[in-house]
């Protein structure tokens, strides 16, 4: 098992960089968000330090529901007025954004997580 959730750790690494140097699309995005609630939830109910368990649940969510409500007024006359970039674009690219910054936690904390479940 402690294998198992160390090559997972690495795994949504590598997606998330995939996800990111492709400009995913949403519904590969939603499949990412879905993997990463999945590992995060699995984390917090099986680590049991607090100094790890701390740093695993500052590990954001990906919710593309909320990100729809950060399109301020602005962005939205921006993606109604321009042909090439739409609201949903938009949407995608602030993703992208929140992909980057769960990779570079779950980064950061792979050397926690191994030391942890290797103990």
């Amino acid at each position: 098992m402690n294998r198992n959730i160390i090559r997972q750790v690495v795994d949504i690494q590598t997606q998330a960089e995939r996800l990111i140097s492709q400009k995913a699309e949403e519904t590969d995005i939603e499949l990412f968000s879905q993997y990463n609630r999945e590992l995060k939830s699995f984390l917090i109910s099986n680590i049991k330090d607090e100094f790890v368990l701390n740093y695993v649940k500052k590990i954001p969510d990906l919710d593309m529901m909320e990100l729809d409500k950060g399109n301020s007024f602005f962005e939205k006359l921006i993606g109604l007025l321009s042909n090439g970039y739409s609201n949903d674009r938009m949407r995608n690219d602030r993703a992208l954004d929140l992909i980057r910054e769960i990779k570079n936690k779950y980064a950061s904390a792979e050397f926690m997580i191994k030391n942890y479940f290797n103990e």
